[in-house]
């Protein structure tokens, strides 16, 4: 049992990237507060997977948000504002990683990094406030990442990718406060998802990561707690603010 527990019910809300990890973390425990979710992925099969926990509160959309236009979001939230009312809110949790060291750097790579996790997410924030989209007060939650902090070795792209992202989330704050909406980003540490074991695949486990993380290796639900926290009205005096969830890595990197 949950030492802290949120009420969501009669609220919607967006999770993009809702098909694994993070994304799925968060879609679940926004239902099981009461909240109903439009849960927004590339992968259809997952995304039906997930609805099938839920499917009373969750509705799905198939969604590549490296190629998604205007359009193509103004009919996706359309369709479920229709039928559900406006939205309270939004994660976006989207995001791929790769090598890009000088040595093994790839245009190619590059530019899906930063397409799925700073254009991607500026390009849905333009449409999702819009006033026939959201209600007034709402909250948007950014996932960033310590790597945006402390530029991680050979993802120089994905850490500038995310330093980005919370760059922009203070200028947005002007935008959005007339409103009275909230936008913040979250920077998680090092967490056991999809993505991360990719990585892992793909470039090896970082060098002592387990050691940098004084509190050890995260799960999603170490970082989904503060993701509730921020899409409630008690974080309503909160916007522009990055939140590093890292266990202690930041901290354990001067070990």
């Amino acid at each position: 049992m949950k030492d802290v527990t949120f009420d969501f019910s009669g609220k919607n809300f967006v999770v993009v990237g809702a098909s694994s990890g993070m994304g799925r973390q968060v879609a679940l425990e926004l239902v099981e507060s009461g909240a109903r979710v439009l849960a927004v992925a590339r992968n259809k099969k997952r995304l039906e997977e997930l609805k099938k926990e839920r499917s009373d509160k969750i509705d799905i959309a198939s969604v590549d948000v490296t190629n998604a236009t205007g359009e193509t979001w103004s009919d996706v939230l359309g369709a479920c504002t229709i039928q559900n009312g406006k939205f309270d809110g939004m994660v976006y949790t989207a995001g791929v990683t790769g090598t890009t060291s000088l040595k093994y750097y790839d245009e190619k790579t590059a530019r899906a990094i930063m397409e799925t996790g700073f254009w991607g997410a500026m390009n849905l924030m333009k449409i999702i406030s819009k006033k026939k989209f959201i209600n007034p007060g709402s909250s948007f939650v950014l996932f960033s990442s310590t790597a945006g902090h402390t530029g991680e070795k050979g993802l120089s792209v994905y850490s500038a990718t995310k330093a980005a992202l919370m760059v922009a989330v203070r200028s947005m704050t002007h935008d959005l406060s007339r409103e009275k909406h909230r936008v913040n980003t979250i920077s998680p540490g090092y967490v056991k998802t999809h993505m991360t074991q990719s990585s892992v695949e793909e470039m090896g486990e970082p060098g002592g990561v387990k050691e940098r993380h004084l509190l050890g290796i995260g799960e999603p639900g170490d970082v989904s707690g503060m993701v509730l926290f921020l899409l409630s009205d008690r974080a309503r005096w909160i916007t522009g603010e990055d939140f590093v969830v890292d266990g202690g890595q930041l901290r354990g990197a001067w070990r």
